[in-house]
């Protein structure tokens, strides 16, 4: 008996490890809503490590920031709440934007966007770890040597097999 407890409650804090992902890559992706924890946690301190990371005007004005698309006003008032003085991004103004969170349990991680006085905003994928009873911290960092810019400019098109096999397809009927 004693034996079988150990395994029962080792799948029992497992289960309760939150595992989503903003925005959602599938319907079933996200077990969690973005507005409970300990994503907000997770945003927080994502921007504030970016605010820490830059200089110029990001760093002493006022903290504007962005969230991934589809974002709810709630989650937009958690993270306000959180940091005291920030706001949420107007169109087109310079701001610190969270593109995408990805939680499995006790690992996180967040691509962010920050402006910068000079130049294209630089994206950093950031990887934040948590321990029981203990806040969530960015452990590592990846700064990419390509910009937003870089990546909306990419056309998208088929494999040249797959074209061709769409060719010869559609002339069979």
């Amino acid at each position: 008996m004693r034996w079988t407890i150990v395994p029962v409650a080792c799948a029992l804090v497992a289960g309760c490890a939150p595992y989503s992902s903003y925005p959602p890559v599938e319907e079933t992706s996200g077990l969690t809503h973005p507005t409970f924890e300990p994503v907000p946690t997770i945003i927080t301190s994502a921007i504030e490590w970016g605010r820490d990371r830059e200089d110029g005007e990001v760093a002493e004005a006022p903290l504007v920031f962005a969230l991934p698309r589809d974002s709810s006003d709630t989650t937009y008032e958690k993270i306000e709440d959180r940091i005291e003085g920030s706001r949420r991004a107007t169109e087109d103004e310079p701001a610190i934007a969270i593109r995408s969170v990805r939680v499995r349990g006790f690992d996180a991680l967040v691509d962010i966007s920050i402006p910068r006085d000079r130049g294209e905003p630089l994206l950093y994928t950031l990887d934040l770890k948590s321990k029981p009873f203990q806040g969530w911290e960015v452990v590592a960092h990846r700064r990419w040597r390509f910009h937003e810019t870089d990546i909306s400019a990419v056309e998208h098109s088929l494999p040249t097999d797959a074209s061709a096999k769409a060719d010869t397809e559609g002339d069979t009927e």
